[in-house]
């Protein structure tokens, strides 16, 4: 009498082993880029949404925010709380005018900041002629690669950044590169005020 031996061949268990590795090899690089997708999606969304808000803020305060996220002082988180840059009520706020408090959806844990600006770093050259065009309301996001801030620009602007080697979308437009020395930063300007 023989005895019969179940279970899988080293040939069968290697077979299985490959086909799993080839679908993990073709599928890994779409999840990524779904993720990226997302992470955009989110951020560009937010920009929408803080356009509104800050829109709201001026209409009944006749003051422009500024939003901090990452300090606990109330007077850098103007979105959700009533105070001013010296702990005073704001006249006229009606908010909060946020559900949430802002988050980085490209770095978690990342850096933002709203205010309005006429800082050359952060002026938007919304004509085109190298020159920045005054005074934004500013959205502020660290921590942004190229091939991200490329897409995010693509999406506002439609500044065709999507060719690998074009800078002409770090300056020009809504969406740009931080003037200054952080190659990371990304700057987006919601509105001239």
């Amino acid at each position: 009498m023989q005895v019969k031996n179940s279970g899988f061949t080293l040939m069968e268990v290697i077979g299985v082993l490959a086909v799993i590795a080839i679908i993990a090899a073709v599928a890994t690089p779409q999840i990524f880029q779904a993720i990226q997708d997302a992470k955009v999606t989110s951020l560009v969304q937010e920009a929408n949404d803080l356009k509104a808000a800050v829109a709201r803020y001026y209409k009944d305060t006749g003051t422009w925010p500024r939003h901090v996220p990452s300090r606990n002082e109330d007077h850098y988180n103007q979105l959700m709380r009533n105070s001013d840059s010296g702990g005073n009520a704001i006249a006229g706020w009606n908010g909060p005018y946020i559900e949430s408090q802002l988050s980085n959806p490209i770095t978690p844990g990342g850096y933002l900041d709203l205010q309005v600006t006429s800082n050359a770093n952060y002026a938007c050259d919304l004509d085109g002629d190298g020159n920045g065009d005054g005074t934004f309301i500013t959205y502020r996001i660290d921590g942004v690669p190229d091939n991200l801030a490329q897409n995010i620009s693509q999406m506002l602007d439609k500044d065709g950044a999507n060719t690998s080697g074009d800078t002409a979308w770090q300056a020009a437009g809504r969406v740009k590169r931080y003037g200054g020395n952080h190659a990371s930063i990304l700057v987006m300007c919601l509105a001239r005020v």
